[in-house]
């Protein structure tokens, strides 16, 4: 499946679309508040979050899956994007931080794939966080109908997808606890309602935003066969 991309733009070049941003950024913020000299990447649409990373991180890289065309997103005159094959990211070995995965993990069709190739490609310490639309929240509709969504997800799923693809939960926030709406004096409302984040309200929040955090000695599965990743460094008794 081609997604339009055309459709990500005209929803964050929208009031809402910027209202989202807003408040998604500030979640991500609370889960990754510092990244002093930090290698990262984002994969999916995150063009819009760009605004997350200060200039004291050492590596940003734009990673845009295929399915979504051909785009360039420049900043001074420097292209930031490559289009690749989410299940097999061109990046090395324990080459990153942190990950980034926003519009984009609900366009997948393979997450075992995927999250093994984020285990790969992170630090032994990498953490990565997920932002996906919640299957019980008010956005479900608008992420399947508006954005082509292939899929939504509940805490539960994204918590098992981490777990059983080496990765440990490391923290969840939820957020857009109403229902999108084309009103300037509702979508400020939208806002407002983010301090709604507990244990009743959080199962019908639109966003799931979960950090995993990278499990280094986990074993990987590749061609039927169990082996072990081999643990390049010294070994200090």
């Amino acid at each position: 499946m081609k997604i339009n991309i055309e459709n990500f733009k005209n929803f964050y070049s929208s009031f809402l679309g910027k209202s989202v941003v807003q408040i998604i950024s500030k979640k991500i913020l609370l889960l990754w508040p510092d990244f002093r000299n930090s290698k990262n990447a984002v994969i999916g649409y995150g063009f819009p979050f760009l605004g997350i990373f200060k200039f004291n991180f050492q590596r940003l890289f734009f990673l845009i899956p295929k399915k979504f065309g051909l785009l360039d997103f420049s900043v001074d005159d420097k292209n930031l994007t490559v289009s690749i094959d989410e299940n097999s990211l061109p990046l090395e070995d324990l080459s990153i931080d942190r990950l980034l995965v926003v519009n984009c993990f609900e366009y997948l069709y393979d997450h075992k794939k995927f999250l093994r190739e984020a285990w790969r490609v992170l630090e032994k310490d990498g953490e990565i966080i997920i932002i996906a639309p919640n299957t019980f929240g008010f956005w479900g509709y608008f992420y399947r109908k508006k954005l082509n969504s292939l899929k939504t997800f509940s805490s539960y799923e994204l918590n098992l997808l981490l777990s059983n693809n080496f990765f440990s939960l490391a923290d969840i926030e939820y957020c857009l606890f109403i229902p999108p709406s084309k009103s300037k004096f509702l979508i400020n409302k939208l806002k407002l309602f983010e301090f709604l984040n507990n244990s009743l309200t959080k199962y019908f929040s639109g966003v799931i935003v979960i950090k995993g955090k990278k499990n280094y000695l986990a074993p990987v599965a590749k061609d039927k066969k169990l082996i072990k990743q081999k643990i390049k460094g010294d070994i200090k008794a």
